[in-house]
């Protein structure tokens, strides 16, 4: 269930968004594109075609002109670098660590374990050279979004864009792994988002806070019988955040982020008002929680989704951080393609 990314994702914000760092572990990083690029030496990017990208749901190339927007080139650490990161991350959560809960943000990880600014002027310079607009290159300066065409995506890459049918529904895929330039490979690591597959929500709607005709089980034999929903009030039991709530430790100061492909449901002009977030605080107790605030965000200049078939996903993800933490400021951070 997608949904449950939640409580790590609470996690690597918390490894990535606040304080400063004990820096002792960092390895600087080096220049690691040496050699001149030559459009005829090529290294496959493997690992980086959907499965379904096959002859039996192929429908063919597509438009030559078909914008390709929001890609995702994935870089890379040099070994040395990925293994001190790999240290410090551990360090952060060992107590007798000096490192215990010294967060970086995320340009202390560019600067301390990420490719370098003149490795990723570099491939930027490639990008833009082959035609592509660079969108944002990301703070920790492990990714770097840009868009383009299908013409310009296959000519680079070298591999065909074709239309796809599966199971009854469009798609588009490159339809064999990427390539580039050997001059590249020790810093670029993949490319995301070349097909249109997306995960998929697992939650099922549930119109009513009780329901009958629970499906038995091993652990509910008595099953079927009548359902009740999870609600906040019932998270603060099995969390045990009652007694933390009463001393009135109810995540004010803190920001919780959290990453969608659609925007949550809301009747107003703002997406801060009027949305699906505020009828569940209102709904279930929490409107009283001072401190609180939502915010959507777009990064990067990224497309502004909208609303969609996810945006119950969304609205299940800022429901849960809300309802964990109800003083706590929460920021949607949506963009089209993740």
């Amino acid at each position: 269930m997608r949904s449950m990314r939640l409580f790590p994702l609470l996690a690597i914000i918390g490894a990535l968004v606040s304080g400063a760092a004990a820096r002792a572990q960092a390895v600087a990083p080096a220049v690691r594109i040496v050699n001149a690029i030559d459009e005829n030496n090529l290294v496959t990017l493997k690992g980086n075609t959907h499965p379904s990208a096959n002859a039996k749901n192929d429908r063919g190339r597509v438009s030559p002109d078909l914008p390709m927007t929001d890609l995702i080139l994935v870089l890379s650490r040099d070994p040395q670098q990925q293994a001190a990161f790999d240290r410090f991350v551990a360090s952060q959560y060992e107590p007798d660590s000096p490192n215990f809960h010294h967060w970086l943000s995320p340009d202390g990880v560019a600067a301390d374990f990420g490719p370098s600014s003149t490795d990723i002027d570099f491939i930027s310079k490639w990008l833009a050279g082959h035609g592509f607009s660079i969108g944002e290159v990301t703070r920790d300066r492990m990714s770097i979004r840009f868009s383009g065409t299908a013409a310009q995506v296959e000519s680079t890459f070298h591999t065909e864009i074709h239309n796809l049918e599966v199971d009854g529904v469009p798609h588009i895929s490159n339809m064999s792994d990427p390539q580039i330039p050997a001059a590249l490979a020790p810093v670029i690591k993949g490319i995301a988002s070349l097909s249109d597959f997306r995960a998929h929500p697992m939650y099922q709607l549930a119109r009513d806070y009780t329901f009958a005709g629970c499906a038995s089980s091993v652990d509910n034999p008595q099953s079927p019988g009548t359902c009740y929903s999870v609600t906040a009030q019932d998270n603060a039991v099995i969390y045990n955040l009652n007694p933390l709530w009463s001393a009135g430790i109810c995540g004010q100061g803190q920001t919780i982020a959290l990453t969608e492909d659609n925007n949550v449901y809301t009747t107003g002009t703002a997406e801060t008002t009027d949305s699906d977030l505020t009828t569940y605080r209102s709904t279930f107790g929490l409107s009283g929680y001072t401190s609180f605030s939502f915010s959507t965000v777009h990064p990067g200049g990224c497309t502004d989704p909208g609303t969609g078939a996810d945006d119950g996903e969304a609205a299940i993800d800022v429901e849960m951080a809300t309802a964990i933490a109800p003083s706590a400021k929460i920021e949607l951070i949506s963009f089209a393609g993740l």
